[in-house]
């Protein structure tokens, strides 16, 4: 990953110019995106339940992961855009991008919805 903002926000993925998901995080770009989120899948950070802790995965991480990992390998190009908003303000953000845009084929946010 390239240097992210430590400020809260909105992230586009977008894959042959095409936005395949839009997400927002109230905590910093950084974390979100970085080592402890989509950059890096650990131990910690699957969806298999550890003994002893209180991890079940974060599954959108091994799912965002694995989609990005198949467009790669099938040589397609992958871009993230950010854009840093106040912590209050990023699911709004997501929100009225989705509702111009229109729900990209990654995101699960209709299934949540409905």
């Amino acid at each position: 990953m390239p240097r992210l903002p430590n400020e809260p926000g909105v992230y586009l993925w977008e894959v042959n110019g095409s936005i395949m998901y839009v997400g927002q995080t109230r905590t910093v770009l950084s974390k979100r995106l970085g080592a402890n989120g989509y950059a890096t899948i650990s131990t910690y950070n699957t969806l298999a339940r550890q003994p002893g802790k209180t991890n079940g995965g974060q599954q959108t991480n091994c799912r965002i992961n694995a989609l990005a990992n198949s467009a790669l390998v099938s040589g397609q190009r992958i871009a993230i855009w950010t854009r840093v908003t106040a912590a209050a303000e990023a699911q709004e953000e997501e929100a009225r991008w989705m509702t111009t845009f229109g729900v990209p084929a990654w995101n699960r946010r209709a299934e949540r919805l409905s």
